[in-house]
């Protein structure tokens, strides 16, 4: 099971439902220089901790047609520790509303169909997946641009939310082997999200692309624990508000790690740590590759799932008549 996205690497029959939950929690510490632009003549540092928990069901529509539907919540949380009163940070999460942001725990639903070319299920062989899918966008989001592109006399606002408020399509390719050998499950995913247009507040989210690799060893003598690494690379395209580039939008994160897998008889439970690093973008609200500024992050995943031993009759042709 990769860490982080209990529902991949698994395909049911017909009728099957399996339960699934992801939580992922982040911490970056970052700091960036006094902004040129700014009127604020001091260096901008603090903390941005996110605690994301995306609670997921699948269901085997047929033995060849799975449909997964996720609903993200959660909460980011700004730790300010700059030495001065900031229009642009201060103590706040996304839980409460402010200035040019609404706020609350909801966060995005995802609906996703996906097409079992290969399904071995438990056993060993090859797990060949293609599907596609929406994102819908919950309310609590940015309202207005943080970055006053336009121009606009700069006041107090909020740079971040729980939700970009943007409609995605949703494309997603997986291969995994499970073997007799170790490394007993390795494969990796490619999903792609594409913005279908500008929300209603004038904000054109980027496109996203994901990709990882996983593996897994075999279970430790005498433990039901196995241990694993993943490598994951993440590169967002430029936004746009009211159709001016949106800094801080493009970046490319790499995020090696390492996870434990527990198999137990209420279902599979999987610890994760991953170290992201920043190959490009940042946090200061600018591009500019003149401005120094650090980001260190780090990252601890938790996943469960299981699949329910009971079946959707009217699903399953083995309960039909």
């Amino acid at each position: 099971m990769p860490v982080g996205s209990a529902d991949k690497g698994v395909g049911l029959w017909a009728g099957q439902v399996m339960l699934s939950l992801d939580n992922a929690n982040q911490y970056i510490d970052w700091w960036h220089e006094a902004l040129p632009s700014s009127s604020e003549g001091f260096d901008h540092n603090g903390t941005l901790t996110s605690i994301m928990i995306s609670p997921s069901v699948t269901i085997g529509l047929s033995n060849y047609w799975n449909v997964t539907i996720t609903q993200i919540l959660g909460n980011r949380i700004m730790t300010w520790s700059g030495k001065g009163e900031s229009i642009h940070h201060r103590n706040e999460s996304s839980v409460s509303n402010f200035v040019n942001a609404r706020g609350g725990v909801l966060g995005d639903t995802r609906v996703l169909f996906r097409y079992l070319f290969y399904n071995d299920g438990a056993g060993a062989g090859k797990r060949l997946f293609v599907g596609g899918g929406l994102v819908v966008p919950s309310k609590n989001t940015l309202t207005s641009d943080p970055f006053f592109l336009n121009n606009e006399d700069k006041v107090d606002h909020r740079h971040f939310s729980i939700s970009q408020g943007s409609y995605k399509g949703i494309f997603e390719l997986q291969y995994y082997k499970k073997r007799l050998v170790s490394p007993v499950f390795v494969g990796g995913s490619l999903t792609i999200e594409e913005p279908i247009g500008e929300n209603k507040y004038g904000y054109k989210d980027s496109r996203l692309y994901d990709a990882s690799v996983t593996w897994l060893s075999k279970t430790v003598k005498n433990l039901p624990v196995s241990f694993g690494g993943n490598l994951a690379l993440r590169h967002t395209t430029r936004a746009y508000w009211n159709g001016a580039p949106s800094p801080n939008s493009k970046a490319t994160i790499f995020s090696p790690g390492v996870s434990l897998l527990w198999n137990h008889s209420i279902g599979n439970l999987a610890f994760g740590l991953q170290k992201p690093i920043f190959l490009s973008g940042g946090l200061a609200g600018t591009d500019s590759e003149d401005l120094d500024q650090r980001l260190n992050a780090w990252q601890i995943s938790i996943s469960y799932r299981r699949v329910l031993s009971t079946v959707i009759p009217w699903l399953d042709p083995l309960k039909q008549n």
